[in-house]
């Protein structure tokens, strides 16, 4: 019986079973990283933008220059307002009143791995005692 080769043959599995996936999962997670702490600052900017316009314009605005500014490509930004899915056109919309609360999830997809694991949720209240008119 040949003994022969088989330490080849478990190197290459080891390095493809076993290295590889550990591989992705650590230079996958930088990028993860980043994009989650850019989305929760761009969320907390945009609902707060929208809260002192009353407008959900004005958080629209913030997401856009901000992620330009980041240098993200508008193709991977998903908004969602008051609980609506998160999608490419911002759909759903706030109440505009005292005492409300306006929240706002931006997604900003993963460029290694197409996932969203950059989500971002902020909530902004707006005060009881502002003018609204």
């Amino acid at each position: 019986m040949r003994d022969r080769g088989h330490a080849a043959i478990e190197l290459a599995l080891a390095v493809g079973v076993l290295l590889l996936p550990v591989a992705l999962l650590v230079v996958g997670f930088g990028p993860w990283s980043e994009r989650r702490v850019e989305a929760e600052a761009v969320a907390a900017e945009a609902a707060r933008a929208a809260v002192l316009d009353l407008s959900h314009d004005a958080g629209i605005a913030v997401v856009t220059s901000d992620t330009t500014l980041l240098g993200i490509s508008p193709d991977i930004v998903r908004v969602g307002w008051c609980g609506s899915t998160p999608a490419l056109e911002p759909a759903g919309g706030c109440v505009f009143v005292r005492g409300a609360v306006v929240s706002i999830t931006v997604e900003l997809w993963t460029p290694l791995v197409e996932t969203p694991w950059g989500v971002g949720e902020h909530s902004e209240p707006i005060d009881l005692y502002r003018s609204l008119g």
